[in-house]
């Protein structure tokens, strides 16, 4: 199968957060899994960071050593991503998360999310 992982998540599996479920860390440490991070994630990561809502422990570019450790992709943004968004029901008001579901959406993958506001889109498929 095939995850995007929702910002979130990654942030909490990356500290080791013991909130996350061991479901999702089996599915996000499986081999046989697909598993992708949003570039918008990244960047919401990093201006979160940069306005001091955010403390990595160490700086941006580990975040791209952990992707590589955990063999996790970085799902880049393509023209289709921003029809959908602009087609997508006002459910949720983040832009950083109504692009993670217009990707997951366009790229038919599987979001890992504990979004309430992401959980209500109808015809997403969720983990």
């Amino acid at each position: 199968m095939r995850f995007l992982l929702d910002t979130h998540i990654f942030l909490f599996f990356i500290n080791g957060d013991k909130s996350i479920q061991k479901e999702t860390v089996n599915v996000i440490n499986n081999p046989n899994t697909d598993i992708y991070l949003s570039i918008v994630s990244i960047w919401e990561i990093v201006i979160k960071m940069n306005i001091g809502k955010l403390k990595l422990k160490d700086d941006v570019n580990s975040i791209y050593i952990l992707l590589s450790n955990y063999n996790i992709k970085i799902l880049d943004l393509k023209e289709h991503n921003f029809k959908i968004y602009s087609a997508l029901p006002l459910i949720h008001k983040d832009p950083f998360d109504r692009m993670i579901i217009s990707q997951a959406i366009a790229e038919d993958l599987t979001i890992i999310s504990d979004d309430q506001y992401i959980r209500n889109y109808p015809n997403l498929k969720l983990l």
